[in-house]
């Protein structure tokens, strides 16, 4: 069986949206969510990173 996710994007989002993002996702029917592990931003560009 497939199951189709929503990839939480840390490195774009600070937390609070992310979450909000996540119930929406949720609320359309997605029962995964996933985000990458790393615990800083890839550039000086990418702002967020919190903890995955």
């Amino acid at each position: 069986m497939a199951h189709i996710g929503y990839h939480v994007s840390h490195e774009q989002f600070k937390p609070s949206e992310l979450l909000k993002y996540v119930q929406m996702a949720e609320q359309a029917g997605f029962t995964r969510a996933l985000s990458s592990d790393h615990l800083h931003p890839w550039s000086e560009k990418q702002g967020q990173s919190g903890f995955a």
